[in-house]
């Protein structure tokens, strides 16, 4: 009538007799007074039954068979018992690598007049206080298989967005006066914002240090867009990581393959390949509820183009170090300004699809000016969306060239990105250079570089003044010219970086300069330079708890 529980010398013991055991040793835990025999327990020979009282087929044993966690000791169902009741739990605790993450990023911000961050009528009249991220997320890893979820809570602070459809109805009234009127037929709630930031699981390989991913996967393409943002040295990713979604359904294929090589050389080459959907992850700007390929309930069209990605990753004088043993660890962007040897990251990356679906916000679209820094770039036209029959659906776009033809029934796409990080001795350099081509790709053209050095205080104080410079150009309104000077967005930022605790508590100043061109003179109709500069105070708590540290894994919250 009692469960059974085996015991490690295979002898099944009655749950009774447990019970009493753990009710014996939790009194002499609190009763330390107890004389020795008062816990004296003895074993049956033949049934494995525990006795607090010696007798016939007994032996006295010391000390009861070690288990390395109460939560370890099995059924015969292979069920763990209480508080977490899941199989398959390692039995040394120790062992386990959940690992919980989270990031809080709070940010204030005031600009010129001209500048989306005032009301208008003087510089710098007005604060906008927001959070710029709130991510949560869990990370399992054991010796071959690991998942990881992460949660993008910003997307929940603001109201759901309710939804209309109008339609026009015709009257005439009393004195015989034609009339319209609009009236609202449908209404309902957008009820999904994109909570989920990333969602993967994936399986490594005994050869070449490989893994394979699936799921909504960080896309292999921008180094920028790679690093997390916990760890960014500037404020704001440059403008032309706008352009593509940094999240796509997909299956990766990673290795290290020098590896086979020698153990030594594992960190300096990673190589990664992607096939995914090219719609973009629900939380970065997606292209709807539903991203697989096959949907048409937004667009009206099928579009099964999938996108393909592909990174290298040289790291010249190897990959970054942990100081708690010196041990060599993935490069984690960002980290190697901590460091004081030298460290150079070299990449280079491709993304090609034959039918691009543009994010609902990207760098092709134009937004005078957002809270977290980026301008965007007006689309007029660009990507138009092909139909399932080849015609043209361009969705409003006001340009006969930003959509499908019989005679063009592809929007293709094909970038290229190459860029670099170096470190030495507290000085930082990092550059990336990006350019587009396909029909759907206007010349986009993105190029940026940042300068700092990373100043120690004390053993958890840095100070790091920071100078970055951000360009974005392409043939926006479609005119065959891309060099015009509406056309040319640049950025400029000096920041000062504060890390308490590395990036796991940071102060940020930032004062931005949007020198752009963006503005019309109303008697010339020439571009005009518009006063846009914007200064940031941005404060991150950035935490993560469990047996195994985020640096630890291949993938980290972005």
């Amino acid at each position: 009538m009692f469960h059974l529980f085996k015991n490690p010398y295979g002898v099944r013991i009655p749950q009774r007799n447990i019970i009493l055991f753990f009710l014996f040793s939790s009194i002499s835990l609190f009763q330390p007074v107890l004389s020795q025999s008062a816990t004296e327990l003895y074993e049956d020979k033949d049934t494995g039954q525990i006795f607090t009282k010696p007798g016939n087929n007994r032996v006295k044993i010391d000390k009861f068979p070690s288990v390395p966690d109460d939560r370890t000791i099995k059924t015969n169902h292979n069920v763990t018992t209480l508080p977490d009741a899941f199989a398959h739990r390692p039995d040394d605790v120790s062992k386990e690598k959940l690992t919980i993450t989270g990031r809080v990023q709070f940010r204030g911000a005031s600009g010129t007049a001209q500048s989306p961050l005032s009301n208008g009528h003087r510089d710098f009249n007005a604060i906008d206080y927001a959070f710029r991220r709130l991510r949560l997320g869990a990370m399992y890893e054991n010796d071959w298989w690991g998942a990881s979820i992460q949660l993008r809570l910003e997307n929940m602070l603001n109201r759901v967005d309710l939804s209309q459809t109008t339609q026009t109805v015709n009257y005439t009234d009393a004195s015989g006066r034609p009339g319209s009127v609009n009236v609202v037929t449908n209404e309902r709630l957008k009820d999904n914002r994109g909570y989920i930031q990333e969602a993967v699981i994936y399986t490594k390989l005994p050869y070449a240090g490989g893994r394979i991913t699936l799921g909504q996967i960080n896309v292999p393409f921008n180094r920028e867009y790679i690093g997390s943002s916990a760890n960014l040295v500037s404020l704001e990713r440059s403008m032309v990581t706008a352009a593509l979604p940094q999240f796509d359904n997909g299956i990766m294929l990673q290795a290290t393959p020098l590896k086979e090589i020698h153990p030594k050389y594992e960190r300096y080459l990673h190589l990664s390949f992607m096939v995914g959907n090219g719609k973009g992850g629900g939380g970065d700007y997606g292209t709807g509820r539903r991203q697989d390929l096959t949907t048409s309930n937004r667009y009206g069209f099928v579009n099964i183009s999938p996108t393909y990605y592909g990174r290298a990753v040289w790291n010249v004088f190897g990959s970054l170090k942990r100081e708690s043993d010196g041990r060599e660890v993935n490069w984690q962007e960002g980290e190697e300004i901590f460091q004081r040897d030298m460290k150079l990251s070299l990449g280079s990356a491709f993304q090609q699809t034959q039918n691009l679906v543009t994010p609902a916000v990207s760098a092709m679209e134009y937004n005078a000016g957002t809270t977290n820094g980026i301008a965007f770039v007006t689309p007029q036209g660009v990507n138009g969306y092909p139909s399932a029959d080849g015609g043209s659906s361009t969705l409003g776009y006001n340009t006969q060239n930003g959509g499908t033809t019989p005679g063009r029934t592809k929007m293709g796409l094909i970038a290229h990105t190459y860029d670099a990080t170096f470190t030495w001795s507290g000085f930082y350099f990092n550059t990336a250079y990006t350019k587009m081509s396909g029909p759907a790709s206007n010349g986009l053209i993105g190029w940026h570089t940042t300068f700092g050095y990373n100043i120690p205080i004390t053993n958890k104080f840095y100070l790091m003044p920071i100078f970055k410079y951000d360009q974005l150009m392409g043939d926006f309104n479609r005119n065959g010219n891309r060099h015009d000077p509406n056309e040319t967005l640049r950025i400029y930022w000096i920041g000062l970086n504060l890390f308490g605790d590395k990036h796991h508590y940071k102060v940020q100043l930032y004062y931005e300069i949007l020198a752009n061109k963006l503005d019309r003179d109303v008697n010339t109709g020439s571009p005009m330079l518009i006063d846009d500069r914007r200064i940031y105070l941005q404060v991150q708590a950035n935490f993560w708890t469990g047996t195994t540290s985020p640096e630890s894994y291949g993938y980290r919250s972005n």
